[in-house]
């Protein structure tokens, strides 16, 4: 019983949060790479959207792809225009979007497929850009959240389009309910908090 007691005691103590700060020990490229990577709108979001690529077939997501690096190269030079919460919940509902129509299996048309890409891109940019970096390591921030947007998205892609077993396509369709599901229980936690 104590050591219960002392677990849960452990569990309740408020203790300070890691919020985007730099990663010690990587260099610039890693760190913008690995700030996107651990900001749970842009990564769920990119995820989803990969997904719903590759459902499509790559063939036929180019232009979505070359519409998110585009939109990315975009978000990331003007850093939290939008501003970072509206940029977070604008995610949150394309990956929604995304999310459903690969658990439904209804791919996007390719034209509304490089729109929701484009948005993705922007508002991951936004969230994604390094702030108070100059020079050199703002670049380098800078290209290694293009290199990670770009890479999570094309290998999710890449994986989806390589799924030929049935179980592995309801695998697939399983992901893209999971990030669904998590990015409608983000999103009300916005909504309950507003």
């Amino acid at each position: 019983m104590p050591k219960r007691l002392a677990a849960t005691a452990a569990f309740a103590l408020p203790l300070p949060v890691w919020a985007h700060g730099a990663v010690k020990g990587v260099d610039a490229f890693y760190d913008g790479a690995l700030h996107l990577l651990l900001t749970p709108a842009a990564a769920i979001a990119l995820l989803a959207l990969g997904l719903a690529l590759g459902q499509r077939g790559l063939q036929a997501a180019r232009p979505a792809l070359g519409a998110l690096a585009l939109a990315l190269l975009v978000g990331l030079c003007f850093g939290a225009a939008p501003g970072p919460a509206a940029a977070r919940e604008l995610l949150l509902a394309l990956a929604v979007l995304a999310g459903l129509s690969v658990v439904l299996h209804r791919p996007w048309p390719p034209q509304a497929l490089a729109a929701i890409a484009a948005l993705a891109g922007a508002a991951a940019g936004c969230v994604s850009a390094p702030g108070a970096a100059t020079g050199a390591v703002r670049f380098g921030g800078l290209l290694g959240a293009f290199v990670a947007a770009l890479l999570l998205s094309a290998c999710a892609a890449g994986l989806v389009q390589q799924a030929r077993p049935a179980w592995a396509r309801i695998g697939v369709r399983v992901a893209g309910s999971w990030l669904t599901a998590s990015a409608v229980m983000v999103l009300m936690l916005v909504v309950v908090r507003g």
